[in-house]
């Protein structure tokens, strides 16, 4: 610390002691009394949050605002910093030919993200004990023509089904875009060669994750869309998140289309032959509801904590290869911590969902112009939530004492290197103080005054 901070830094502690003199309290460092209690609410304590979010949630925008100048993105975005929505804002047009407005509760196909979800019904089944991962596919489609394929092997990726694009494409002859129940139809009928022995390789199959869907309308009776509108979007109070198919008619609701750029402007994309079938993708939701999605995987809602776990884990290929996948999730590491994470691509849609499990941050991109911007978007945000600056250490410093405590605080004084953001903390001081949680801001007083004379003695 030069000597202009040293100034800076001992003027800001003195308004700090200044502050906490004012409001009533005493700043020598004292014994605390044991029988003092007090409990600040959530609401308090996401007031205090605020204060180091706004920081991170500023840079964000700066960053998603030049995207849109610059690049043109036309989309929503959604940060969450330690389990906390920070952002949660949309760019662009939703109609890029009549120019309305993308508004937050605008509608966009998941792609590939759907397929978390998908897996959420399998696991849900399996809970329910309605069926097993290593049964056979045969055990709920007698007439699968593949018999080794087990309900593992389409959650991991490993069961080496053809691909059901090519068999639509070259064998549907109907105008109707054929549903799931119509592609087991055309795999038992053409029983196309499988790209491997099941088990044997990984190979990512939009197939498998069809044929799973396929399996929940088997073992429940119901068609896709309403099981997922009566086991996971209703029960997380996902309102505008649905299961969309063209060939069905409770299917279909409100939602954007996708657009692709060729000659000098946008044009949009129509639905294809292939957007009858689901579970592959089909899924159509908000970055809120996604949001409300994410939270509820850490809170054992719909699944319990081990099932979970087992979802977002790497597993063995043969006892040998780590493969990088876990069931409708991607598994990578970051600074060494997991993130589960997936995109999706379909029909002018690029979306991107990303879980940093350990920190509980999330970014959650839905782009409908078919732009390549999300990687681009993703690693600027990930810098900022990244971040391990004086304002978080700030922020565990406050979190300790009002959760635990102004003893288990006092471990950060062995730390050398500390360097807390006194302004912050007299901004957090003045909340305690509005709110009447005396005891917190008084233990936050003392803590500074042990910072302050131990930095000049």
């Amino acid at each position: 610390m030069d000597y202009n901070q040293l100034k800076i830094y001992l003027l800001l502690s003195l308004v700090f002691t200044v502050s906490i003199v004012v409001l009533g309290f005493n700043p020598e460092p004292q014994k605390e009394n044991k029988p003092q209690k007090e409990i600040v609410s959530r609401l308090i304590k996401d007031e205090i949050k605020k204060i180091f979010y706004q920081d991170k949630a500023k840079i964000i925008d700066s960053i998603m605002q030049q995207k849109r100048k610059k690049a043109y993105f036309n989309g929503s975005v959604l940060v969450a910093y330690k389990g906390k929505c920070i952002y949660n804002k949309s760019f662009g047009y939703a109609d890029l030919r009549k120019r309305r407005n993308l508004k937050e509760n605008d509608i966009f196909q998941l792609a590939s993200v759907s397929k978390q979800f998908t897996a959420m019904a399998i696991m849900i089944l399996k809970e329910q004990n309605r069926l097993s991962y290593d049964d056979t596919v045969t055990k709920y489609i007698p007439e699968f023509p593949y018999p080794q394929i087990t309900v593992r092997m389409l959650l991991n990726h490993t069961s080496g089904l053809p691909n059901y694009y090519w068999l639509v494409e070259h064998h549907w002859n109907k105008k109707e875009a054929p549903l799931n129940e119509d592609v087991i139809k055309l795999l038992s009928e053409y029983k196309l060669g499988l790209y491997f022995t099941p088990g044997k390789r990984w190979d990512y199959s939009n197939t498998g994750y069809v044929v799973l869907a396929s399996i929940v309308e088997r073992i429940s009776g119901n068609n896709f869309c309403e099981f997922m509108q009566q086991n996971i979007f209703d029960p997380l109070q996902m309102k505008n998140t649905f299961v969309y198919s063209s060939s069905v008619a409770s299917c279909q609701r409100k939602k954007l289309k996708g657009y692709y750029y060729r000659g000098r402007r946008y044009r949009e994309i129509p639905e294809t032959i292939n957007d009858g079938t689901v579970g592959d993708k089909g899924v159509y939701s908000t970055t809120a509801d996604l949001f409300k999605w994410d939270r509820a995987l850490y809170s054992n809602i719909l699944v319990s904590k081990e099932t979970m776990q087992e979802a977002i884990s790497t597993f063995k290929l043969r006892d040998k290869y780590e493969i990088p996948y876990g069931f409708g999730f991607r598994i990578k590491k970051h600074d060494q911590k997991k993130i589960a994470y997936h995109h999706g691509k379909w029909n002018g849609f690029r979306t991107s969902m990303l879980r940093y499990v350990e920190d509980t941050n999330t970014i959650i991109i839905l782009n409908h112009t078919s732009s390549s911007l999300n990687n681009s978007i993703i690693r600027e945000i990930q810098k900022v939530i990244g971040d391990t600056s004086t304002c978080n250490t700030t922020q565990e410093v406050i979190a300790t004492i009002l959760d635990e405590g102004l003893m288990p605080a006092l471990k950060y004084l062995n730390n050398e290197n500390l360097v807390l953001d006194t302004v912050k903390l007299i901004k957090v001081s003045q909340i305690l103080y509005k709110s009447n949680s005396h005891v917190a801001a008084r233990r936050l007083g003392l803590f500074n005054q042990m910072c302050l004379q131990k930095r000049l003695y």
